[in-house]
């Protein structure tokens, strides 16, 4: 009874003849071969195989087939070439030259492909094209799961879509959902932009992705990174998140932080999650720190940053805080809103509303609107102290050189001797006046239309003398390092 079984089990694996036109066979000579010819079919594991002609190995289990190669698998895979070998107890059928391959969804081509009925998995190693819907898929080698509808693409891996172009190392792709994951340095070009990574998926009907390792996408301007890429190209917006990086080669500047959502029609990104604006100047750099950091155009198209609450910056020759900040790239201007407030050197400058200009990526001059006012400390508790309307200071190597005060000029400064010793307060009413600073202090002060000036002596300085109307200490908040912006 067990060798019955057995061999039943054994018969039931036997490749199986369903048709042939003529058939030819030497006993004598050909002992284990017959000579297929005519509307050859086979039939094995469900799958049924035909062809014009085949020689069939019957002791092996096994056929050589040839011209007009066709198998069909549950009606659910076509295969077809022009030669084939198939060996009925591996389960396992080689094609050769001018193979389609073809499933609902998509159709391969290639000039030799291996094919399991056990695991209805094929293989190429010679390239092969790929067609599903609008997409075109070609490598050098791959695999296709026709269980799953996956495909695995190796080496060399281009996938060819009328909006974008893939390539890659390492691409699997289903062909019913149209999704591409991708694994190993993968670029994706199109006409907008520029993305890569080393990981990540496209859904090719929806337009969505995601994309880790090393992921950034760029465009002529700008490139944005992070450790993690979402993003939609029919919308035209993108997520960043975790080490954030947006780099600006025309302007000169990067921003970096945990998120970043970027809205491409309008080429704009707004920075959250500890952004930091990092802006390369003449020999010195720019630290700025804000809750929220927007970059955009202006009306005009040309680039625009703004930082909105508790902005704080840093540079070598100035530092500042303020509640709102524009960066105008059209004018190289730097607007500053809400308590503003500089320091530079030994001096501290506010006013209501404070603009800085940049020429060649050096500070070239700054206006103070509307109250504006100078201190510097001096000896014992006294300030040095320069207030008016409006003043505009000029920069020499990102270093304040000159002030120009204007409207309701006052100011109340100490006169030492050649010792250091107090000798006097200066102190003068003047419309108009010229602030000269040379190596970091006030060098002279020129007055304009009739200056009013008294000299007080230390102990007789009237109280509105000494500290002007509108003076504040803020000298405690100053940001001495790169590091404080934040605190």
């Amino acid at each position: 009874m067990f060798f019955v079984n057995g061999l039943y089990a054994q018969e039931k694996t036997k490749i199986q003849i369903i048709n042939s036109d003529f058939t030819y066979f030497d006993q004598e000579k050909f002992p284990d071969i017959r000579r297929l010819i005519g509307h050859v079919k086979f039939k094995h594991k469900g799958a049924i195989m035909s062809c014009d002609s085949a020689w069939h190995y019957f002791k092996d289990n096994r056929f050589e087939a040839f011209n007009n190669i066709n198998i069909n698998q549950g009606d659910t895979i076509f295969l077809n070439g022009q030669r084939l070998n198939y060996d009925g107890n591996s389960k396992k059928a080689v094609v050769y030259e001018d193979i389609t391959l073809k499933d609902k969804n998509m159709v391969l081509t290639t000039n030799q492909l291996n094919y399991s009925l056990e695991t209805n998995i094929a293989s190429y190693y010679n390239s092969a094209r790929i067609l599903n819907g609008e997409n075109i898929l070609t490598s050098q080698k791959g695999n296709y799961v026709s269980e799953s509808k996956l495909l695995i693409f190796k080496d060399s891996v281009v996938l060819d879509n009328p909006d974008y172009l893939i390539k890659c190392d390492t691409l699997h792709f289903h062909s019913m959902d149209e999704i591409a994951y991708f694994f190993g340095p993968t670029t994706i070009q199109s006409e907008e932009n520029l993305i890569y990574c080393e990981n990540g998926w496209y859904n090719t009907i929806t337009d969505r992705s995601q994309y880790n390792q090393n992921a950034y996408l760029k465009n002529e301007q700008q490139k944005l990174s992070g450790d993690s890429l979402f993003y939609d190209r029919n919308l035209g917006y993108g997520i960043a998140i975790k080490n954030v990086e947006i780099a600006d080669s025309v302007n000169n500047y990067t921003i970096y932080g945990q998120k970043a959502e970027y809205f491409e029609h309008a080429d704009s990104s707004i920075i959250t999650k500890k952004p930091l604006l990092l802006a390369e100047l003449d020999e010195d750099s720019l630290y700025l720190h804000s809750d929220t950091i927007i970059a955009n155009l202006d009306s005009l198209k040309y680039r625009q940053i703004k930082a909105y609450t508790g902005v704080k910056f840093y540079s070598h020759n100035l530092q500042g805080k303020c509640q709102e900040l524009f960066y105008y790239m059209r004018d190289s201007s730097i607007h500053m809103f809400e308590s503003p407030i500089l320091w530079s050197n030994d001096y501290q400058l506010t006013s209501e509303h404070m603009i800085l200009f940049l020429v060649d990526e050096q500070l070239d001059r700054m206006e103070l609107q509307k109250d504006a006012f100078i201190t510097s400390k001096d000896s014992l508790d006294l300030f040095n102290q320069i207030k008016g309307k409006n003043m505009t200071g000029f920069f020499k190597e990102n270093e304040l050189a000159t002030m120009f005060v204007t409207g309701n000029g006052q100011t109340t400064y100490v006169l030492k001797d050649e010792f250091e010793k107090i000798s006097g307060i200066n102190t003068v009413n003047c419309s108009q006046m010229t602030i000269y600073i040379n190596e970091k202090n006030i060098d002279k002060i020129s007055f304009q239309y009739r200056p009013d000036a008294i000299i007080f002596p230390y102990n007789e300085l009237p109280a509105k003398w000494k500290r002007l109307e509108g003076f504040i200490d803020r000298f405690s908040e100053r940001i001495v390092d790169k590091n404080d912006i934040w605190e």
